[in-house]
């Protein structure tokens, strides 16, 4: 067998994937820690163009966690030139499930001029009889600022500013040094429904730390615990296989979940990026609202406002469901307590596509403000240590 062409699903393997409740989905990954042969040694340029031709394996590029192999230096200079265009898409991550799970790059498809790779065979089969379903290709007009009229904008912002002072004051909630989240979920499995404990950590204004505690997939008897820890470049996760470097991909489709959250998306309120416009009236359940959208980083949210409280009681935007397809995801906030000063739900309840998605919804047990934060809970532990 040619040495290319050897399966590398051992290389690139999700030791564990943890549902985290609100806000975001978390994993471990035991990644190769040298560039891994990529498309079965194939030429990409040629696969894109629709050709199956084994690279030299003296003509290579190393581009992430990927090395790719050429027919020629005319064909390696063309995927030099352009080679997001050329490499695997996503990150590495697999093209069904998206972040955070990786994919294998020998198995691949070609979809409209891109390399795709997937977790499993069945992923692959799924994308390929409906890639659109997988891609989000059709969220791609999301407003811009020219697409809000003076009113509307006038009128977000107003709204804004009422479910700033509904939470709490502004220099409270800009001034936020620490933030600790415990909460419980539950997970439903093919041996019955579990409970989820996490822990979310923020130090303003880059840090976080996300903890969870569940039993283990394979012997539900044995608890599994691990964590995800985002320090600025410093990115990585803990548990009991080792500690892994967080792929630059799923780092920020973290950070992106991490910014959908009610007080996060307040304090980007000032960002030069936020446009924000009415949308109007809507009901969330019995509630009547007023509709506000926010776009942040390009990513579109429509938020629910309490016009009697002036506080955010829902949050809807698009992202990929439980299996792996892009759909719309509402998030219900309920039990509003005040926590130093700070008025804050306890209660998250998510659904998508309207059909409930426990592992996004939670119930909050505790949250402390502007508490002592253990710097050690960011640095990364060593080898010897996880060994």
């Amino acid at each position: 067998m040619n040495f290319l062409r050897v399966n590398l699903a051992g290389a690139i393997v999700v030791i564990a994937l943890l549902c985290v409740t609100s806000p975001l989905t978390m994993t471990a990954y035991a990644q190769a820690q040298a560039a891994v042969p990529a498309l079965e040694g194939l030429d990409p340029v040629a696969l894109v163009q629709g050709k199956e031709v084994l690279g030299n394996p003296k003509i290579t590029v190393t581009r992430g966690q990927f090395q790719y192999f050429f027919t020629s230096d005319d064909a390696k200079a063309i995927f030099e030139k352009d080679p997001d265009r050329y490499e695997i898409q996503l990150g590495g991550m697999c093209a069904r499930m998206g972040a955070p799970v990786s994919g294998n790059p020998d198995l691949y498809t070609v979809h409209k001029g891109h390399i795709y790779i997937f977790g499993s065979g069945e992923c692959k089969t799924r994308f390929e009889a409906a890639p659109e379903k997988y891609l989000d290709e059709g969220n791609a007009g999301r407003p811009d600022d020219n697409s809000f009229t003076p009113e509307a904008k006038l009128t977000g912002r107003e709204l804004i500013e009422r479910a700033v002072n509904a939470m709490g004051s502004p220099s409270l909630i800009d001034g936020l040094a620490t933030l600790q989240e415990r909460s419980v979920s539950t997970q439903t499995r093919h041996n019955g429904d579990v409970e989820i404990k996490t822990s979310l950590t923020f130090v303003y204004p880059d840090k976080v730390r996300i903890e969870q505690i569940q039993p283990d997939f394979r012997n539900p008897t044995i608890t599994s615990e691990a964590a995800l820890v985002m320090s600025g470049a410093n990115s990585f996760s803990i548990t009991p296989g080792g500690v892994r470097t967080l792929p630059d991909f799923s780092r920020l489709n973290q950070q992106q979940e991490l910014k959908q959250r009610p007080l996060e998306i307040l304090r980007s309120r000032r960002a030069a990026d936020f446009l924000v416009a009415s949308a109007g009236r809507g009901k969330v359940g019995d509630t009547e609202v007023e509709q506000v959208v926010v776009q942040i980083d390009g990513r579109r949210h429509t938020i629910g406002i309490d016009p009697s409280t002036g506080r955010i009681v829902s949050l809807s935007y698009r992202r990929r469901g439980p299996g792996g397809d892009f759909g719309d995801v509402t998030k219900v906030y309920s039990d509003f307590r005040t926590v130093d000063s700070l008025v804050l739900p306890f209660k998250v309840t998510a659904t998508f596509n309207g059909q409930p998605w426990n592992t996004q919804s939670s119930t909050i047990a505790s949250i402390t403000i502007n508490g002592k934060v253990d710097p050690a809970l960011f640095e990364k532990p060593s080898v010897a240590k996880t060994q």
